[in-house]
């Protein structure tokens, strides 16, 4: 796994290395800084990278004790492996995966701030449920994914500059499920309200000692955990019932609604949830959550309610109640802070229109020919441009890799309900000095060669900046090889690009250039539709 000295036997698997301070590992590429904690079989650092002079995490995973390398440790990889297809503001990019015959490493990101234990050394409740919005979109992708991000232990977790709590240090263990992941979104905020930890600490982690030590055990009153209100100063009832409601692993069953009650009450960013019904124009608010209050829901203006109910019209009958039921609701205990109803009870309401809902997600759904003939004459396009496919796309010599090509489709399967999005950055992408790409492609092949003469893109994220290109393949060695034959900019929902130079192609491409702000120093888009016409 790093680096080793002395020689060892052909066949014989090399031991660890031994981690210390200043250390060497990935031959000589890393230099160990600050020991950050861990559990069994994973050790978390801080350290160097030589080459590149910036900091990252590593995550040493190891087999557990009595196992035969690499034992457990390739499971482990592979689900860490896994989760880079979910980017969101509260999960750490994962950089590399080095693997050795007796383990690997799971190099991240650097999240600069502080540690979960010196965040809580003073609690500050105020801030605290707004401090896990982040990890709990990135618990809520990585379920929708199939995934989990494995939110075991309080070494995992940072605490960014500007208070926002992230999943510093993957590395996701066998036993990891979503209700595992509720559990520990509930530790954390817990942990956030009182300054200590809730949960019993995972097997191994007396053998790590981290540099800013542990949150404190949280006390018990006759076996049962102290309720927050009581543990902490100055914690609001409600977000009391949020911790422990997530904590007990049944009450609350999914991430979702845990990111939807912490919306409540903080007013952050909302992305769209197959659980959960947010606002239209929600992906562009702002999130401040040590100082910005809550913030009243907005509904959408009627054209896009409009639209909204024309979609939900195809689905099953259930579907359609449900789906209603969860809108009032959230008009009413969401609309303010001014709600009689106990937010115990608004946790059981959105937690049975969520399982309500998964359940009717199965039904077939109904052909919606009324929806359809709705359209007016001026919106329909007089010849549609049929896509056969549609993937992500970027210059090989880009950084990173291409962004939830799974997802791509969605842009052309005519309901705007889906959405692929792209990765959320620090920084804006483009040419500028800290740009991590000049830019994100979404590649439309077409069923045969022909011109397309208007494209209209819809997204719920303004200022996003596209251009539209003909391409000579689907693969195409640099965007260079493209052609530009248009751009604009996202506003109001959708952008319209007429070509006036229309090229026979079979492929074209979606340059984005230009992401949308959804808030401090985070910038991404989604894209609901892409539409071409001839």
């Amino acid at each position: 796994m790093g680096e080793q000295t002395g020689a060892a036997a052909p066949d014989a698997t090399p031991p660890p290395p031994r981690l210390t301070i200043g250390g060497l590992v990935s031959g000589g590429r890393y230099e160990l800084l600050e020991p950050c904690g861990g559990v069994a079989g994973q050790s978390f650092w801080k350290a160097r990278d030589r080459r590149l002079g910036r900091y990252v995490s590593l995550t040493f995973v190891d087999p557990l004790p009595g196992e035969q390398p690499p034992g457990s440790a390739t499971g482990v990889l592979d689900r860490t492996v896994a989760l880079t297809v979910v980017y969101a503001d509260g999960l750490a990019r994962v950089l590399d995966v080095i693997r050795g015959r007796a383990g690997g490493i799971v190099v991240s990101e650097w999240i600069p701030g502080r540690s979960l234990a010196a965040a809580v050394a003073e609690p500050d409740p105020e801030s605290a449920v707004g401090a896990v919005w982040g990890l709990a979109d990135a618990a809520t992708r990585a379920e929708e994914s199939g995934l989990a991000l494995g939110l075991d232990s309080p070494d995992r977790i940072r605490l960014t500059e500007d208070g926002r709590a992230v999943l510093a240090f993957p590395g996701v263990h066998a036993g990891a499920d979503s209700r595992g992941d509720v559990q520990g979104l509930g530790a954390v905020l817990y942990a956030l309200l009182t300054g200590a930890w809730p949960l019993p600490l995972p097997a191994g982690s007396d053998l790590h000692v981290p540099t800013d030590g542990r949150p404190v055990p949280a006390q018990h009153d006759d076996d049962e955990l102290r309720d927050p209100t009581v543990a902490g100063h100055g914690v609001a009832p409600e977000s009391a019932v949020l911790a422990m409601r997530s904590l007990d692993g049944s009450s609350v069953s999914s991430a979702a609604t845990v990111r939807a009650m912490v919306t409540d009450r903080v007013g952050g960013p909302v992305r769209a949830s197959s659980e959960v019904a947010y606002p239209e124009d929600a992906a562009a608010t702002e999130w401040a959550p040590s100082d910005a209050g809550p913030s009243a829901y907005v509904g959408p203006d009627p054209e896009v309610q409009k639209r909204r109910w024309q979609i939900m019209a195809g689905t099953s009958a259930a579907a359609v109640v449900v789906i209603a039921l969860l809108f009032a609701w959230m008009v009413g205990a969401f609309g303010g802070t001014n709600s009689k109803t106990p937010l115990s009870q608004q946790l059981d309401a959105i937690e049975r229109a969520a399982q309500a809902s998964r359940a009717s997600a199965t039904a077939e759904p109904t052909a919606d020919g009324d929806g359809a003939a709705e359209k007016s004459e001026k919106d329909t396009p007089s010849t549609p441009v049929a896509v056969s496919t549609a993937t992500a796309w970027q210059p090989p010599t880009s950084n990173g890799t291409a962004e939830n090509s799974a997802s791509a489709p969605n842009v052309v399967d005519g309901d705007l309900s889906t959405a692929w999005s792209s990765d959320t950055y620090r920084s804006q992408i483009g040419d500028g000095p800290s740009a991590y790409k000049p830019g994100i492609g979404l590649m439309l092949t077409l069923e045969s060669e022909q011109e397309v003469r208007k494209v209209v893109l819809h997204s719920g994220d303004d200022d996003v900046r596209f251009e539209v290109r003909s391409s000579p393949s689907a693969s195409p060695a640099a965007l260079d090889e493209t052609t530009r034959l248009g751009a604009g900019t996202v506003r109001g929902g959708k952008a319209t690009v007429t070509i006036d130079e229309p090229e026979k192609s079979e492929h074209i491409l979606v340059w984005i250039t230009r992401l949308g702000t959804s808030g401090d120093q985070a910038y991404d888009a989604s894209i609901t539709e892409v539409e071409l016409t001839r």
